[in-house]
């Protein structure tokens, strides 16, 4: 008997036509039924597989279920790799929670994985459960009315087969094929939101009504068609700059609905990190400021709104640097900026030293910071100009100073 989880699979096998395929196989139920499938129809798709395992390094037994997709690879003769992570200490490093820093980290390694390996597509096997319980997650954290869609099919080359199959439909497929997997013990403890969603209020609610999972995921659906129009209709609108930086002429923004300027905000913050309500407030509450403001966001980013433009960029690309310019040197390259400057004359045989402005700064008798703001400059322009000093003293600022032996070039 053909079962429903072969019939579903076995209807998307020709997206999969001679292409190179990497797997992420965590060693449990879902991974490994998909891997197994798919490895039992390579030779009549002409497809080729490749598996890749992530081991987080956060308990004793992620040593065993690497070990485990190592072994199981090896007898289905799968060429698999693996990577090890301290997802703990990165966590703690960016004060992330564990499950944002195990899915950053996570999907850091299979694309790195799949461009050593030069594969097409990396098939994940998230399942409708973890579709049904991925909407409970972002409403109970605050997720905003945009963010509700759930987790996409497709995302780049990141690819899911399996958002229509149901824990029961693998299990039958498991124990049809006698296939064994690894249990993460970690799924049992309710510290973790996913667990205790789907130990209090997802099986519940299939025990009350048979089925509801049908009616989340046609709403997630819906919202994501929502979502579809809007990114259709407002995505233009967002402009990516020189170290990524996207950014909204004012104006522009400022002819839009309340409903339609939620949405570009809602667009450009999911971009960047896990985008919350929250995040929306913190972002609306300096719009109506007069000058040139930010608000500090999640993951180092910051919102900045000001006269030209409305701004999302990491915190590092206005972070106090240093840079030497060796006396000699006829050029000087700023990571920073992406830019090179480029002396002659007797800037060419000085040593200068390079960084952006500070707080105090003077050029001829004159705060820099007053310069600028007479000349109308945003304060992500203010934070992000070059200043060069020789002996302590300031001797050219960018967009003020138009010497001609120090000029600034596009990498």
């Amino acid at each position: 008997m053909i079962l429903s989880f072969e019939k579903k699979l076995s209807a998307r096998l020709g997206e999969l036509n001679g292409k190179k395929l990497l797997v992420a196989l965590s060693g449990g139920k879902d991974s490994v039924s998909l891997l197994h499938f798919l490895k039992k129809n390579e030779g009549i798709k002409s497809y080729q597989l490749a598996a890749c395992h992530v081991n987080h390094m956060y308990r004793k037994t992620a040593w065993w279920d690497e070990k485990f997709c190592a072994d199981y690879c090896g007898k289905l003769s799968i060429p698999f790799t693996s990577y090890r992570c301290d997802v703990p200490r990165y966590c703690a490093v960016k004060k992330m929670s564990f499950e944002h820093g195990a899915r950053v980290i996570r999907y850091r390694a299979l694309h790195d994985a799949a461009h050593q390996s030069g594969s097409d597509l990396i098939l994940t096997a998230h399942t409708k459960d973890d579709l049904v319980e991925t909407f409970f997650i972002q409403a109970v954290q605050g997720a905003s009315a945009f963010s509700l869609k759930g987790i996409s099919e497709q995302d780049g080359i990141l690819q899911r087969l399996m958002l229509d199959i149901s824990s029961e439909e693998i299990y039958e497929y498991l124990n049809k094929y006698g296939i064994a997997y690894v249990i993460d013990e970690t799924n049992n403890d309710e510290k973790y939101l996913r667990n205790f969603i789907r130990k209090n209020i997802t099986g519940k609610l299939a025990e009350f009504r048979k089925g509801y999972e049908d009616n989340i995921v046609s709403l997630m659906k819906d919202n994501l068609r929502f979502d579809n129009y809007l990114s259709e209709k407002f995505e233009p609108m967002i402009e990516t700059l020189e170290n990524g930086v996207m950014a909204v002429v004012t104006d522009v923004f400022n002819g839009l609905s309340d409903l339609e300027q939620e949405y570009i905000l809602h667009r450009m913050g999911s971009k960047c990190f896990r985008f919350e309500r929250r995040h929306l407030a913190e972002m609306q509450k300096i719009l109506d400021n007069e000058f040139s403001v930010r608000c500090d966001l999640p993951d180092g980013y910051k919102f900045e709104k000001s006269d030209k433009y409305l701004r999302l960029f990491h915190g590092r690309n206005v972070a106090p640097f240093e840079i030497v310019k060796p006396a000699g040197a006829e050029t000087l390259f700023i990571p920073h900026k992406g830019k090179t400057l480029k002396f002659s004359g007797k800037w060419k045989d000085a040593e200068l030293l390079v960084r952006n402005r500070r707080i105090g700064d003077r050029i001829k008798m004159k705060k820099v910071k007053d310069v600028f703001i007479d000349m109308k400059l945003d304060l992500y322009t203010r934070d992000t100009a070059l200043i060069i000093l020789e002996k302590n003293v300031i001797v050219w600022v960018e967009n003020i100073s138009h010497d001609g032996s120090i000029a600034l070039y596009v990498k």
